[in-house]
């Protein structure tokens, strides 16, 4: 699907739908540096309108880029492995004892903002 311009009015709608947060990491970002991504990617056949739309900052939405919201859960809480496999600096950290590997469930803002309200 192709992409459309959002209007400023949808910008602001989506921008309050996480009270000025990142709907991901929670991050607190300001409107003008707010992304708007798309919650089921359009790619992969969500729709152009605001209820597919939450804020993001640039980090997350670079890396959820066409991921699923749960496709993207499961990316981050795969980073730990990832670097105890690929990363002598998080190794040598660990072994340190000035960095700490922790696997836990990944739970996005919007989905505790949500429950809050």
């Amino acid at each position: 699907m192709e992409r459309r311009k959002v209007k400023k009015s949808e910008r602001e709608m989506v921008y309050a739908k996480c009270n000025g947060h990142c709907a991901y990491c929670g991050c607190s970002i300001n409107y003008k540096e707010m992304q708007v991504d798309h919650i089921h990617p359009l790619r992969r056949g969500g729709a152009d309108e605001l209820q597919n739309m939450l804020p993001a900052c640039r980090s997350c939405n670079h890396y959820k880029h066409n991921l699923t919201v749960d496709e993207f859960r499961k990316y981050l809480e795969g980073i730990p492995e990832r670097l105890t496999r690929d990363s002598v600096a998080f190794n040598m950290g660990i072994r340190f004892g000035i960095v700490a590997s922790i696997q836990k469930p990944v739970i996005f803002y919007f989905e505790k903002h949500n429950k809050e309200n």
